[in-house]
C-alpha cells in the first residue's frame, strides 16, 4: 500500500498530511508575489515536513493555488520535494483539482470552493474539464476572500477621504489593522498583503450580518459572482450534475453561503456541501491510479530509474 503525502497549498496557509501518521501540519501560505514561487512553495513544504517529523513517503500529491505554469517548473518543484520526502513520484496540480476530488469524492460534477481565492472546476465523466474563474487576486477570484476584503478596505478608505458612505467597517479596520493612519501604505508594505487583506473578509461578513449597508452590498455582490461562476460550470457539464460548495467562506453558518443558496434556489439549481477538503482530495488522488478522470490535469514527476 502506497504511503502518500498530501499538500494543500493556498495563499493563506499550506497544509500537509501523511497517510502514515495522524495529524496535519500548517505553515504560512505562498502567493505569486514572492519571487521564485517554486522555491517558496518548496521551502514551505520542507518547513512543514520538518515540523511534522514525517517519515519518508512513496508519493506526494500537491494541490497548489500557485501551481507552476509550465512543465519544466512543475518538474523542478517535484524534484525538490522528492529530495526532501523520499518520494518516487510527485504529482503537481492546481488546487482546483484536489478541491474537486475532495468535494465530490473523485466523481464528475462541479466544485466551487471559496477561500482567499475562488476555485471552480467542472469535470465530465470522460475527463474533459473546464476551470471557471480562479484567475488570481489581480484579475479574478470574484467573490473570494481577497475580493471581499479588498472591497471592504476600499470602502473604509473612501469614507476616510469623504468620498464614500459611513460604514461600521471603519471601526473594524481600525481594530484589524492597528489604526487607520497611513492605512493604505501600511497594507501595501506588509509581507503577505494578499493574506492580510483577505482576512478582512470576515469583518465584512460580520458587519453585513449586523446590518451595515456597505458591507451588505459587498456580500451581495460576492454571492452574485459566485452564483454566476457555479451556473456557468453547471451549464457546461449539465444542470443535473452535482454541485459541491466548500471552503472557509462557504460554511453553513456564513451569510455568504446563505445568499448564494438563495440565488441557486431561485434558479432551481441544487447543491450539496463538499464531501471533504482539498487536503483529503490530495490523499484520495494519491491512493488511486494515474489513469483517473483527473489525469490530464496533473503533472507527474517520477524518479529516474537507476541504470
Amino acid at each position: 500500500m502506497l504511503t502518500v503525502l498530501g499538500v494543500d497549498g493556498g495563499q493563506s496557509g499550506i497544509r500537509v498530511k501523511s497517510t502514515a501518521q495522524p495529524g496535519t501540519v500548517e505553515v504560512d501560505g505562498v502567493s505569486r508575489l514572492e519571487g521564485d514561487t517554486v522555491r517558496s512553495v518548496f521551502n514551505a513544504v520542507a518547513s512543514a515536513w520538518s515540523h511534522g517529523h514525517f517519515e519518508p513517503v512513496d508519493r506526494v500529491v500537491m494541490g497548489l493555488t500557485t501551481s507552476p505554469a509550465d512543465a519544466a517548473a512543475a518538474s523542478r518543484l517535484g524534484a525538490l520535494v522528492a529530495a526532501t520526502t523520499g518520494a518516487r513520484e510527485v504529482w503537481v496540480a492546481d488546487d482546483t483539482v484536489t478541491s474537486h476530488a475532495g468535494a465530490l469524492s473523485g466523481e464528475p460534477g462541479v466544485s466551487l470552493i471559496t477561500g482567499t481565492g475562488v476555485g471552480c472546476l467542472a469535470l465530465k465523466a470522460d475527463g474533459e474539464s473546464r476551470v471557471i474563474d480562479g484567475h488570481g487576486y489581480l484579475l479574478g477570484d470574484a467573490g473570494g476572500g481577497f475580493w471581499i476584503g479588498s472591497r471592504g478596505v476600499s470602502a473604509v478608505l473612501k469614507q476616510l477621504d469623504g468620498r464614500g458612505e459611513t460604514t461600521m467597517l471603519t471601526e473594524r479596520a481600525e481594530n484589524q489593522f492597528a489604526g487607520l493612519h497611513n492605512l493604505a501604505a501600511r497594507i501595501h508594505s506588509v509581507r503577505r498583503p494578499v493574506n492580510r487583506v483577505s482576512q478582512f473578509a470576515r469583518d465584512v461578513l460580520t458587519a453585513a450580518v449586523e446590518g451595515d449597508a456597505v458591507a451588505n452590498k459587498i456580500v451581495d455582490g460576492a454571492a452574485r459572482e459566485l452564483f454566476e461562476t457555479a451556473r456557468v460550470g453547471l451549464n457546461w457539464v449539465g444542470q443535473d450534475a452535482p454541485l459541491a460548495l466548500g471552503g472557509k467562506l462557504l460554511g453553513h453558518n456564513t451569510v455568504l453561503f446563505a445568499r448564494l443558496v438563495e440565488l441557486l434556489a431561485a434558479e432551481g439549481l441544487s447543491f450539496r456541501p463538499a464531501d471533504a477538503s482539498a487536503l483529503d482530495g490530495a490523499l484520495l488522488l494519491g491512493a488511486g491510479e494515474t489513469n483517473s478522470i483527473y489525469r490530464s490535469l496533473i503533472h507527474i514527476w517520477k524518479e529516474e530509474p537507476s541504470s
